[in-house]
């Protein structure tokens, strides 16, 4: 189960509604248990209330900088601004990393946002728990 703590969430979520009605992405890093312990906010390229590509370079310094730490890439996380808390079919089709859970949040109620966290995985999509602590 991926926990992450109250801080780290709200940054997270913060983040995201800062993007909208852009749709906003970045990476959770942590660490083997699997407790989140760094958000890495990164720029959506696309400016799209309905996709969005991680800047590269951003990404790749991201990446590089979990490496150096040892954390871990947790997950990669995006909002949906209009949309439900649920992948798209373009989300399936550029899941990447199996490795790493998927968190969309949909800010179709913005004071309330909605946080779900998924396992893609060969194009087949398993929600999975996460923990606010």
């Amino acid at each position: 189960m991926l926990t992450i703590p109250r801080p780290f969430f709200n940054q997270m979520i913060d983040h995201l509604k800062a993007c909208y009605p852009l749709e906003g992405c970045g990476l959770l890093a942590g660490n083997e248990k699997g407790v989140v312990t760094a958000v890495y906010p990164i720029d959506n390229i696309l400016k799209s209330p309905a996709a969005y590509e991680m800047d590269p370079q951003q990404q790749i310094e991201t990446l590089l900088a979990l490496e150096a730490t040892g954390w871990l890439l947790l997950a990669i996380y995006h909002s949906h601004p209009q949309g439900p808390a649920h992948p798209s079919a373009r989300d399936i089709a550029l899941a990447f990393y199996p490795e790493a859970l998927h968190i969309i949040v949909s800010l179709r109620d913005k004071m309330t946002p909605r946080v779900r966290a998924f396992q893609i995985l060969e194009q087949e999509v398993v929600e999975r728990k996460i923990k606010v602590a």
